[in-house]
């Protein structure tokens, strides 16, 4: 709950048990105006100066119900004022800086949103050991974040300081993981004002906004809800094209891996065909695809395609073997 919504709930709850205090204490205990508020004023105030004169056994009963509400109430005062007091600490000490840990950081990927999408991400990118860095408002998921051992960043993603704290210069990409597709448009759009180059992936709560991250210069929009409804009607559909799906993911436990390496224009390979290249054996590496520099994209190519600078190769293999091969090139995944 909101400061400001505990704060009016307060505010109504004290102004309930005063007035009922009041009324009470004038037409049931037959008090005066003057005494009805300055007895009511100091039992809501936990104070006290003894029971009015002259009660029975009802007029107890009241008074006993009106001294168990003020209680409550200045017990729920007492734990707004803490929290509040507990959470501005936890910001500042929060707020005072960034992870030291991403000073250091180059070729890292910035999470926006730690929320359940966030949070497989990030163990996603734990298990690929992947350096990475967390950005999300909520001081609790910053917490939770800093005790598993993630580098965080606490503050909103859309502001330029917040993201330059994150190491957007020095970044590969961004991943935006937030639940509303509105400040998942402020944060592409003050990315992309940061840095034009910068790799942004993000997660749309509803197909409609798909063009509109686009157009807020996000590079992959990625519908969890159509990616599922694809995943049934595959496994429906085409069993064996699910099957390679799920191989996909168990690779990952395997050391097997999927990459996209760039062919430098410098490269020694570039301007070779795949056969003279023989990948298979030198590498131990499958080319499942050629991204041509003109936007063109050749799948299975043939032994006799040649590779030239500039152009992207899609391959297939374990880990090491593909880091070798990414040597070789002197390229870098993408």
């Amino acid at each position: 709950m909101s400061t400001d919504r505990q704060t009016r709930y307060l505010i109504g709850w004290i102004s309930a048990v005063t007035i009922i205090g009041i009324l009470g204490m004038r037409f049931f205990l037959q008090l005066s105006w003057i005494d009805a508020i300055f007895y009511t004023a100091t039992t809501v105030s936990t104070v006290g100066y003894g029971a009015p004169p002259g009660i029975e056994g009802p007029e107890k009963i009241f008074l006993a119900l009106l001294i168990a509400a003020s209680l409550g109430t200045v017990g729920y005062a007492i734990g707004i004022v803490s929290q509040n007091f507990f959470s501005h600490h936890l910001k500042s000490s929060l707020g005072k800086g960034h992870d030291r840990r991403i000073v250091k950081m180059q070729d890292h990927w910035i999470i926006c949103g730690l929320g359940r999408y966030g949070r497989q991400v990030a163990d996603i990118l734990v298990n690929e050991e992947v350096p990475f860095a967390v950005i999300d408002k909520n001081e609790e998921k910053v917490v939770d974040a800093r005790d598993r051992g993630m580098p965080m960043v606490f503050g909103d993603a859309s502001e330029e300081e917040v993201l330059e704290k994150a190491g957007l210069a020095r970044a590969k990409g961004l991943i935006i993981t937030l639940d509303s597709d509105a400040e998942t448009v402020y944060v592409a759009l003050t990315a992309r004002s940061i840095c034009k180059s910068i790799r942004i992936v993000a997660r749309a709560n509803d197909a409609k906004s798909v063009s509109v991250l686009t157009k807020a210069g996000v590079d992959r929009v990625v519908n969890p809800v159509e990616a599922g409804a694809a995943s049934l009607v595959r496994a429906s559909l085409k069993p064996s094209v699910a099957d390679l799906m799920d191989l996909v993911v168990i690779s990952r436990k395997l050391d097997l891996d999927f990459s996209t390496i760039t062919v430098w224009e410098g490269s020694s390979m570039a301007g070779k065909n795949l056969i003279e290249l023989d990948f298979r054996n030198a590498y131990d590496v499958t080319i499942l695809a050629i991204l041509k520099n003109e936007g063109d994209a050749i799948y299975n190519p043939k032994g006799s395609q040649r590779i030239m600078g500039g152009d992207r190769i899609m391959v297939f293999g374990e880990r090491h073997h593909i880091a070798s091969l990414r040597d070789a090139l002197k390229g870098a995944a993408t």
